[in-house]
């Protein structure tokens, strides 16, 4: 009976590697047009036929994909001589915006959440901080990760609506009483709450909380109206897709 079900499998398989046989040249053809185009700097002809050979939805993720790897300054030559059509340079003049706002991220070592976009996700990694400093690399696949909260923007100020609340997520933390699933249990936040992530700083007359969470350093949080100084420190954030700290970015 086993091997009556491993035929089956391998004959599904080869059916959608045959389905998918006439594309693989197309595909080749844009991957080695995008490498060209990004890396030693080719003329943008090529590209734009590869590009109008294949379907909308599909050409929106190739345009995207461009246009990540290049340098600022090249980003409008692809506006410009590659997606001439309106709804693509919008598409493509946002993801610069927001190359822009990642790089004054990365630049700073730390994430405003005012900055978030209202459709865009947020994933805070946050980690001991004896662990955080080896996660920062990896960013979200590092496996040590105690807590990880998901959330989308709710407000103008850095307000947050949480989506979940997970512990020891990847299952690779290793427990221990600084933080263990009862710590986590008293901190975690209801799904739909609302809150602001950031950090406590002092001043003369005492302390201030700000919605910027800092790379590496503690994240804190603030729910109605009260300040709460967090137990674990921030060891990525992925914004959407995007990880912004790590190394690639990916």
């Amino acid at each position: 009976m086993g091997r009556v079900r491993r035929r089956e499998q391998v004959a599904r398989l080869e059916a959608e590697i045959e389905d998918v046989r006439p594309y693989l040249a197309l595909a080749r053809e844009i991957q080695a047009e995008v490498r060209r185009i990004a890396d030693d700097g080719a003329d943008t002809g090529t590209l734009a036929a590869a590009v109008e050979a294949i379907p909308e939805r599909e050409r929106r993720d190739v345009a995207l994909a461009v246009f990540r790897r290049l340098d600022l300054e090249r980003q409008w030559e692809i506006l410009e001589k590659v997606f001439d059509d309106a709804e693509h340079r919008a598409v493509l003049e946002r993801e610069r915006t927001a190359i822009l706002v990642r790089s004054q991220w990365r630049s700073a070592q730390a994430f405003d959440t005012r900055d978030l976009d209202a459709d865009a996700t947020l994933t805070l990694g946050l980690f001991r901080e004896a662990d955080v400093r080896a996660a920062i690399a990896l960013g979200h696949r590092s496996t040590a990760c105690a807590r990880r909260l998901v959330l989308v923007r709710a407000g103008d100020g850095g307000e947050l609506r949480v989506i979940e609340d997970v512990f020891n997520p990847a299952g690779g933390y290793f427990v221990t009483d600084e933080y263990d699933h009862d710590t986590w249990d008293r901190d975690r936040l209801p799904s739909h709450a609302i809150v602001r992530a950031g950090s406590i700083t002092a001043t003369p007359a005492g302390s201030s909380f700000t919605p910027v969470l800092h790379i590496g350093g503690r994240a804190d949080f603030e729910r109605d109206g009260h300040v709460s100084e967090g137990r674990l420190h921030l060891g990525y954030v992925m914004v959407g897709g995007v990880d912004v700290f790590a190394k690639g970015g990916m």
